[in-house]
C-alpha cells in the first residue's frame, strides 16, 4: 500500500430538503454556490479526496436531507449534491435541536451619523465585541474537522456548520448591526428595516436582501449556471486575500468576516428603510418572521422605499465575490484539515 493510500485510508476512516419556492443566507442557492465552488477546487487540487469526502455524510446524524438532495444522481455528482446540502443544511435545521441559532452571525455596530445618545450608549456597552458566536463556531468546528482524534458523526455535523458559517460571515449583514436614529438599538443585522425589492417590487428586509441578491432558484442547475459564470469572472488570481495564505494564523477568522463588515461600515445601510413595528420583539420570533417572510412573502409593512439608483448593481457585484472567495476558502479549510490529520496519522504511526 502506497504512503498516499496509507494517509487517505486513515483521513476516511474519521473524516467519516426540500426546495423552497421562493428566495432563502447567503440564502439556499448562495451557500450551495459556495459549496459547489468549493467542490471544484478540492477536486481539481486534492481529486483522490471526493469519495473521502462522499463517505463522511453516511456518518451525518441527520441523513435524510442528503438522501433527499442525492435525488437520482450517481457516482461523483451523487457526492457532490450531498456536498451542496451540507452547506446548507444549518437553514435547513431551523427550529430543530440541531439548530444553533447564535452560530450565524457575529455582528459589529455600524453607528449612524444621526445616532441619538441612547444608541451611542447602547454601541458603547458592547465594547467593540460582535453579538452572536459565529467566530467561536468556526473555530470550534474547524477544529473538529481538522482533529485525527474526531468522531465521523462529531466530523459530518461540524464540516456542515463550518461550510455554512463560512458563507455567512461572508455577507455583510451578517455581521453588521446598525445603529441610528431610526434604529437606536440597533437593527438586528438589517432584518428590521425593509426596503423596496427591485425583483419582485414589494417591501423585503435589507437583510434577505443581502442573502438572496439575484440567487433566488435553490436548484442544482441554476446553482451550476451561476458558479459557472462566477469562477470565471472571479478567478483565485483575482483575490488578493487570498495570496497570503491566512488559515491557522491568528484571527483569521475575525479578519474574514471585518473584510464583510467594512461593506457595511462604507455603503451597505446607505439606504432609507420602512421600519418593522414591532421593536420588542425576541430574536427567534424575528427569525420566525423572517421564514415567514421566505416562505409566504408576509411582511409587516406595506410599503418601503426604493434603493438608491445603482445600489442592487453594486450588491449583486459585492455578493458575487464574496460567494465566490468563500467558496474557495471552504475550500481551502477543508483541504487544510486534511492535510493536518494525515501528518496527525503519519506522526503517530496510524
Amino acid at each position: 500500500m502506497t504512503k498516499l493510500r496509507i494517509g487517505l485510508t486513515a483521513f476516511l476512516a474519521i473524516f467519516v430538503a426540500f426546495p423552497p419556492t421562493t428566495a432563502r443566507a447567503f440564502d439556499h442557492p448562495g451557500h450551495m454556490t459556495t459549496a459547489a465552488i468549493a467542490f471544484a477546487e478540492i477536486e481539481r487540487q486534492r481529486p483522490e479526496l471526493i469519495d473521502v469526502i462522499g463517505m463522511l455524510f453516511l456518518a451525518h446524524p441527520d441523513p435524510a436531507p442528503f438522501w433527499v438532495a442525492v435525488g437520482e444522481a450517481k457516482g461523483k455528482e451523487r457526492i457532490r449534491r450531498m456536498f451542496l446540502e451540507a452547506a446548507r443544511w444549518p437553514d435547513d435545521s431551523k427550529f430543530t435541536n440541531n439548530d444553533r441559532l447564535t452560530w450565524h452571525t457575529a455582528r459589529w455596530a455600524v453607528l449612524a451619523k444621526d445616532a441619538p445618545p441612547e444608541a451611542k450608549a447602547a454601541v458603547a456597552a458592547r465594547k467593540g465585541k460582535p453579538v452572536g458566536q459565529g467566530l467561536e463556531a468556526l473555530a470550534l468546528n474547524y477544529g473538529m474537522i481538522s482533529n485525527a482524534e474526531s468522531s465521523p458523526t462529531e466530523r459530518a455535523l461540524a464540516l456542515c456548520w463550518l461550510m455554512h458559517v463560512v458563507g455567512d460571515l461572508h455577507q455583510p449583514m451578517h455581521v453588521s448591526d446598525l445603529y441610528s436614529k431610526q434604529f437606536p438599538t440597533g437593527n438586528n443585522a438589517g432584518s428590521m428595516g425593509y426596503v423596496m425589492d427591485p425583483v419582485t417590487k414589494s417591501p423585503i428586509p435589507l437583510h434577505i436582501l443581502w442573502d438572496s441578491g439575484v440567487l433566488r432558484v435553490p436548484t442544482v442547475e441554476a446553482v451550476d449556471q451561476h458558479v459557472q459564470q462566477f469562477i470565471k469572472k472571479h478567478p483565485r488570481s483575482s483575490f488578493p486575500e487570498l495570496e497570503n495564505h491566512s488559515i491557522g494564523q491568528e484571527n483569521f477568522f475575525k479578519e474574514w468576516a471585518k473584510e464583510s463588515h467594512q461593506v457595511a461600515v462604507d455603503w451597505a445601510f446607505d439606504v432609507k428603510m420602512a421600519v418593522d413595528p414591532d421593536k420588542n420583539q425576541t430574536q427567534e420570533e424575528l427569525v420566525k418572521k423572517m421564514v415567514n417572510f421566505i416562505l409566504n412573502g408576509e411582511a409587516p409593512v406595506n410599503d418601503a422605499p426604493e434603493l438608491p439608483d445603482g445600489y442592487f448593481d453594486k450588491l449583486q457585484i459585492t455578493t458575487e465575490r464574496r460567494i465566490t472567495l468563500a467558496g474557495y476558502r471552504i475550500a481551502d479549510l477543508i483541504l487544510s484539515a486534511a492535510e493536518q490529520i494525515e501528518a496527525e496519522r503519519e506522526f503517530v504511526g496510524r
